[in-house]
């Protein structure tokens, strides 16, 4: 009898002792090589978060101008970065682009080869099962749409076709199409003797590319941005700028290039003043702080009041890459520094690992949580009895959604995610044999 009530016991507490022992046993998991990257990947995903939380009022709004101003104007000026939170995904492409190339390139080093077909292998066991469960998910909500437009997904072409299923979708499928190149480039940087250089000048070709498409396309730069906001420009915009590879590939290439620096110099070291480094990091900081500036939503802004179109596409074209480039600065400079000891309370931070651990599933599925929360916190689903949304609703709208999300996300990581890249593992050794490939314990966070 005690057994049985012992059983019930533990059936009954499940939905809640699991999740945290799933989350235990992330947190515990033996230190990585580089903090940083779970610091950067946990910051980015509660970021993405934040960014739609807001989002979701312009989405309310987006039919009433005069509500959706009365909110952005509500937004301290100061504050107003936050709408740009969605640079996040700039920090993911660059992100992944590291951890592949650096593992790549540690492979080459032992082999003097990269293991292309294992690369794909573990790629596939990494990406394909969680989002062929987050496709069919969100697929139930339009079955129809699914049947029709469903093979755009799983091809990861639906970013070019605007056939898209699951909302976020259309990053991953610019990273898939970056893995096709992304061997081979790694090969050729790594066989080059000068990988920095083909870089810089690759770096310079998609800085060009993207002013090439926003110059192409003259409506884009000559309408500011909340008047294309709910607009069709605002389509053509983010079909684009916003949505395709060829614009969103310099933080992919600056991943890479991160990769081959600590890849060509993994021991080098620097010494900086004290002096210097403040106003380097002063001036990085700056640099993010204005990029994130962009777009410009507050109508009253002088940005707006003195439009300027040859402004207005230089900032379309370099704020993503000031953005990537600053932080991408701001990571070398801590990393070569002879006095960094490696141990930065904030980039040591355990919750950073749990939430890099589960920022796929996160990502995936934090928008439906957003609009629970939403309907708690204002108690209501009809939009048209909500007449304002008060700013103070967002910190309780986003840590009901955070909660959600990262509830559902350890389940995920259990249940899936991390149980099909154990049998991809199994797979490529049973396959390719038994060595450091280029997915390690590194790459196990992207």
């Amino acid at each position: 009898m005690y057994t049985f009530l012992s059983f019930v016991k533990t059936l009954l507490l499940s939905p809640i002792t699991k999740p945290v022992l799933i989350a235990q046993n992330i947190i515990q998991q033996p230190d990585k090589a580089y903090p940083v990257v779970d610091f950067l990947k946990g910051l980015s995903v509660l970021m993405v978060i934040l960014f739609h939380v807001f989002f979701a009022v312009f989405f309310l709004f987006k039919k009433d101008v005069d509500k959706l101003n009365a909110f952005i104007a509500s937004i301290p000026t100061e504050l107003s970065f936050i709408l740009a939170f969605d640079k996040a995904v700039d920090i993911f492409f660059m992100l992944s682009s590291f951890l592949l190339s650096y593992g790549l390139l540690k492979v080459y080093s032992k082999k003097q080869t990269i293991g292309i077909r294992r690369f794909y292998l573990h790629r596939f066991f990494r990406i394909y099962p969680l989002f062929l469960v987050a496709l069919l998910l969100y697929g139930m909500a339009d079955l129809d749409k699914l049947i029709k437009d469903g093979w755009y997904s799983l091809l990861f072409i639906e970013n070019i076709f605007s056939k898209g299923i699951i909302p976020v979708q259309w990053s991953l499928s610019i990273e898939v199409q970056f893995y096709l190149l992304l061997p081979f480039l790694v090969l050729f940087l790594a066989k080059s003797e000068h990988p920095i250089k083909w870089l810089l000048v690759l770096t310079g070709l998609s800085v060009i590319m993207r002013f090439a498409f926003a110059y192409q396309t003259p409506e884009i730069y000559q309408t500011h941005w909340i008047a294309a906001l709910n607009q069709p420009i605002g389509k053509v915009y983010m079909d684009t700028m916003y949505y395709v590879m060829e614009t969103r590939l310099t933080p992919l290439i600056l991943g890479m290039l991160w990769a081959v620096i600590l890849w060509r110099y993994p021991t080098k070291k620097i010494t900086v003043s004290r002096l210097t480094n403040l106003i380097l990091w002063a001036v990085a900081l700056t640099l993010i702080y204005w990029s994130l500036r962009f777009p410009v939503y507050h109508v009253l802004s002088p940005f707006y009041s003195d439009f300027n179109e040859v402004v207005n596409l230089t900032a379309i074209t370099l704020h993503r890459v000031i953005f990537s480039g600053a932080i991408l600065g701001l990571i070398l400079l801590s990393h070569y520094q002879a006095s960094n000891s490696n141990r930065n309370p904030l980039t040591q931070w355990k919750g950073w690992r749990l939430l890099s651990e589960v920022a796929y599933p996160m990502y995936f599925f934090h928008f439906p949580f957003i609009a629970i929360a939403w309907v708690i916190v204002l108690g209501t689903v009809d939009p048209k009895t909500i007449t304002e949304i008060s700013l103070f609703n967002i910190p309780f709208v986003f840590l009901l959604a955070l909660f959600l999300t990262l509830y559902l996300s350890l389940w995920l990581n259990f249940l899936v995610e991390a149980r099909f890249i154990r049998i991809g593992k199994q797979i490529e050794t049973k396959w390719f044999g038994g060595h450091n490939e280029p997915q390690n314990r590194l790459n196990k966070s992207k």
